[in-house]
């Protein structure tokens, strides 16, 4: 194995200083345009990788930002859109599964040296620990509602009010709701105040037994299998139930295949939404009814959010709320 092309052997390539290699590859000083072109030639033809962790603790900067996400399901149009801003800044992406209560996931940011954490995980960590990071000026967004931080949130309170009125007007309201989450966790969500607000109003108030929550601190179920359970206990408790609707579209598909199972018609019998308008809810048949925003401007929301913290602006808009849409499908 041959010796490992280090920043002196560039310089001397070069006919340049190593500090001016150094220059070159951070921006610290000027150097002359033809200068850093003869740098930059040199660097692509000896294949010259910089040590970035050493130039990290150097420059005490990494240049990294931590995603903490629940699952990975539906992500791929919100990583997309952080990414289309972080590139160009040079912030690289650090993605952290986070679904377990017990563990303190603060400490896996500091262990990642993190200048920034995008919080979209149902845990992270107490307001003892956020603001011991924001004490060590780490940029935090979308933190869990209570704590005062930079969040950007989803509002579906309109989304809801265009679903329950298309349940009206089929004469349904005997509705059960399915979170994955602790009962705890979603009270303060938009999706279950405007459920219980616009039922109320229409004089159908929401029964508050048929609300069903995955109460477990580690999520072992997929959501899938939730929604397929869920709809097994609310059918049994509740063989009226005339509507269900679901925080995500995978638990809708679980909730799809129950009530398929039991020879119930999805539309007919039951009506079915769900939330997130992933893809392939709009290709079953019939199509699943469902609530969604757009996701690559809320991952660069989030990430404009991180960049401008860290450029020192704390003057900018502490909320940013982007409002959802009601998809009516077929299976209303």
């Amino acid at each position: 194995m041959g010796k490992a092309v280090n920043r002196n052997d560039v310089a001397k390539r070069a006919g340049v200083a190593p500090s001016t290699v150094s220059n070159v590859i951070n921006g610290t000083k000027f150097v002359s345009e033809e200068v850093k072109q003869r740098v930059l030639r040199v660097i692509a033809e000896l294949e010259y990788e910089p040590n970035l962790l050493a130039r990290s603790f150097k420059m005490n900067s990494t240049k990294q930002v931590t995603i903490l996400l629940s699952t990975l399901d539906n992500f791929d149009e919100l990583y997309r859109g952080m990414y289309e801003i972080a590139f160009p800044s040079g912030y690289s992406l650090n993605v952290i599964i986070a679904n377990d209560n017990r563990v303190n996931y603060s400490n896996n940011c500091y262990a990642h040296r993190s200048e920034g954490i995008i919080n979209l995980s149902r845990f992270f960590c107490t307001e003892k620990e956020y603001n011991k990071l924001i004490s060590h000026d780490i940029a935090v967004v979308n933190v869990a509602p209570g704590i005062e931080n930079f969040e950007v949130s989803i509002n579906y309170v309109n989304a809801v009010e265009a679903f329950v009125e298309e349940l009206l007007k089929k004469g349904r309201s005997h509705v059960a709701f399915l979170a994955d989450t602790s009962r705890e966790e979603i009270e303060p969500d938009t999706r279950l105040i405007a459920m219980r607000y616009f039922l109320g109003k229409a004089g159908a108030p929401f029964d508050e037994r048929r609300l069903c929550c995955f109460q477990d601190n580690i999520v072992t179920l997929s959501a899938s299998e939730f929604g397929y359970n869920a709809t097994a206990d609310i059918l049994q408790r509740f063989p009226d139930t005339d509507a269900i609707y679901c925080v995500n579209d995978n638990i809708a598909l679980g909730a799809y295949k129950c009530l398929m199972e039991r020879g119930l018609q999805i539309s007919r019998d039951v009506s079915l939404c769900g939330c997130d308008d992933m893809l392939i809810g709009r290709y079953m048949s019939p199509a699943i009814s469902s609530m969604g925003y757009d996701k690559s401007e809320f991952g660069r929301l989030c990430m404009n959010n991180i960049l401008e913290q860290l450029k020192g602006n704390k003057e900018q808009e502490r909320k940013i709320i982007l409002y959802a849409e009601y998809h009516a499908r077929s299976s209303v």
